[in-house]
């Protein structure tokens, strides 16, 4: 006895409704991707501002201990050799490496030779550990130690010290260029300061308006390596945030719409970009009188 086989309908996906629906997963993704990648940036911001407020408050117990803030470059303007005197090279040694037993980097500090060049070999171990707290999440570049270079090997930093604003009318007058050691005026300047530390009562114009350690337009580059003393930087006084400027590095970074600053008192802001520029040049002078 045999028995007819019958098949029922078979089931599937046709052709057009496997179009349609990959079309709908389309849509899907490009409406998701954007918020994903917004909250990844939000969460790399988020991280971008507690290193900056590491920073901002271990330069402020720095100041509390010894009564003022380190000096942002040591040896770093040039000194005419002595008649006589044998050659000795600059130091070039950045704040970043007196803040090191702030951010829990005794090690580090017990390591680095001071009484020679933060490029000496003696301190290329130490150079060329990289520091998370000095590294903003959301930068492009991937590079974490300089390639090339007096500095080869030695580790980035994305944030600068302030030297203050520069340009026309900002420099040293003339006739006093002989009796300081900084390059700009007294009102054009900021706190972290070449070869002197600056005192909290120095800075008239307010702790908690008063920026000294911002996010930069240049990273991975030559001279921003965290124990150079070079990662500091004047913005020229009509140069917005996120601009470049021919004159050097400028406050800026990769997120949309402004850039991190921390200040003498600690505390961390993100200023937008469209701030007016005379508020952000009072910002970052010690003593202009602005406000």
């Amino acid at each position: 006895m045999s028995a007819t086989l019958r098949s029922g309908p078979k089931s599937g996906f046709t052709l057009v409704e496997l179009l349609v629906v990959i079309a709908i997963i389309g849509v899907l993704v490009g409406l998701l991707l954007p918020a994903v990648q917004a909250a990844r940036e939000s969460a790399r911001r988020t991280q971008c501002q507690n290193n900056l407020r590491q920073i901002g408050v271990g330069l402020s117990a720095y100041a509390g201990k010894h009564g003022t803030y380190p000096v942002g470059c040591i040896e770093c303007r040039f000194v005419t050799r002595e008649t006589g005197q044998p050659y000795r090279p600059q130091r070039f040694i950045a704040w970043n490496v007196h803040l090191l037993p702030w951010l829990e980097q005794t090690a580090l500090w017990d390591r680095f030779d001071r009484s020679v060049p933060s490029y000496d070999a003696t301190n290329r171990s130490v150079g060329a550990t990289v520091l998370t707290t000095f590294l903003c999440p959301s930068t492009q570049e991937t590079e974490l130690r300089n390639p090339a270079g007096l500095w080869r090997g030695f580790a980035f930093t994305d944030y600068a010290g302030i030297y203050g604003i520069e340009g026309e009318g900002h420099d040293v007058e003339p006739q006093r260029r002989a009796e300081t050691i900084q390059t700009l005026a007294d009102s054009s300047l900021g706190v972290l300061l070449y070869e002197e530390g600056v005192a909290p009562r120095q800075i008239t114009d307010g702790l908690s308006r008063t920026a000294l350690v911002a996010e930069t337009m240049l990273r991975r580059q030559s001279e921003s390596e965290w124990v150079n003393g070079h990662n500091l930087f004047a913005q020229e006084d009509d140069t917005q945030i996120n601009n470049t400027s021919a004159l050097g590095n400028q406050i800026g970074s990769p997120h949309p719409s402004g850039a991190m600053l921390a200040f003498c008192d600690g505390h961390v802001e993100f200023v937008l970009e469209t701030i007016r520029q005379e508020v952000l040049n009072a910002l970052l002078t010690k003593s202009g009188g602005e406000w």
